[in-house]
């Protein structure tokens, strides 16, 4: 029996390239940032799932851009106020971590400096593809694993407003690597955390609390949408296969151009040929898992 989702022609909103404006660049623990960009057009234009390319100003030593989840967008609002209910988003929100040399430059941004921006980008979680088995479903449960959690925000703000149920399973090594869950709070019934040092909730990984739920309520039906490390996608898929239940997972590679040009961030999926591989960041971010192969390729020994 298949699950995977039919993908036909969806709405993608237009991407734009521009310099955007910081208009905040805030630290949260271990090392994560919260940054926040001045881009109506493209935060209009943004739909969950999807990510934006960030390239540093001023930094010859730092060509590629950096594709990273938008975590959320949002209204800016003037200084002392809030913004009307309603109002259009203006801010795009990037959640990162410091893993490297260009990370750590994007920590040293301030308000009222610049950066390129192109966004947004990728095939996300859709809802005209996903909303229907969700509503056949019990729960949608959404797995995160360490920065994965940044792709999961919109789409849990957008399954809460076709009032379905949601849970969230989030894992890292430690309580620092658990960022950003405040923001989830609104929208789903319950939060479960593990790290793999026992700092905080269940000890070891997130798949673990996920693998007891699933066992527990056999009777229900799920949708499972994750984000997170390979390893963490793997077991995850294996679970949904394991218990029938259908899974989408937005994926993480490493990615040249974010366009679909150097086909840098391709991964093996089912088909033969050209067909039996697609690209991260044109066809992806988000597969039908059942879609992906998951035996990394070995790469030959010289």
């Amino acid at each position: 029996m298949t699950f995977c989702l039919t993908v036909g022609s969806v709405r993608m909103g237009k991407m734009h390239n521009v310099i955007a404006e910081v208009v905040e660049n805030r630290p949260l623990i271990g090392g994560h940032f919260l940054l926040d960009l001045y881009a109506p057009r493209q935060a209009q234009a943004t739909r969950p799932g999807q990510f934006a390319m960030v390239r540093l100003l001023d930094h010859s030593d730092v060509l590629l851009r950096r594709p990273m989840s938008i975590f959320d967008v949002r209204p800016r609002a003037a200084a002392g106020q809030t913004p009307g209910n309603g109002a259009a988003p203006e801010i795009i929100q990037l959640l990162y971590k410091i893993v490297g040399r260009g990370t750590r430059l994007m920590a040293l941004l301030k308000p009222g400096d610049q950066v390129e921006l192109l966004a947004p980008l990728g095939h996300g979680f859709f809802e005209e593809e996903y909303l229907p088995i969700a509503r056949a479903s019990d729960e949608v449960l959404h797995v995160a694993g360490g920065i994965g959690i940044a792709a999961l925000l919109l789409p849990s703000r957008q399954v809460a407003k076709a009032g379905l149920r949601q849970r969230l399973f989030f894992g890292g090594r430690t309580r620092d690597d658990l960022v950003g869950t405040e923001d989830f709070e609104n929208y789903v019934g319950e939060i479960v955390l593990a790290t793999e040092n026992g700092s905080t909730g269940h000890k070891g990984f997130v798949t673990l609390p996920l693998e007891k739920y699933l066992a527990g309520h056999q009777e229900r039906k799920f949708l499972l949408m994750a984000c997170g490390p390979w390893a963490m996608l793997r077991a995850t898929v294996a679970l949904a296969e394991r218990y029938g239940h259908p899974c989408l997972v937005s994926m993480e590679n490493r990615m040249g151009c974010g366009l679909g040009v150097c086909l840098g961030c391709s991964i093996r999926v089912e088909g033969t040929g050209h067909a039996a591989y697609e690209r991260v960041c044109t066809e992806g971010p988000v597969f039908c898992a059942e879609h992906v192969i998951w035996e990394k390729e070995e790469i030959p020994k010289i």
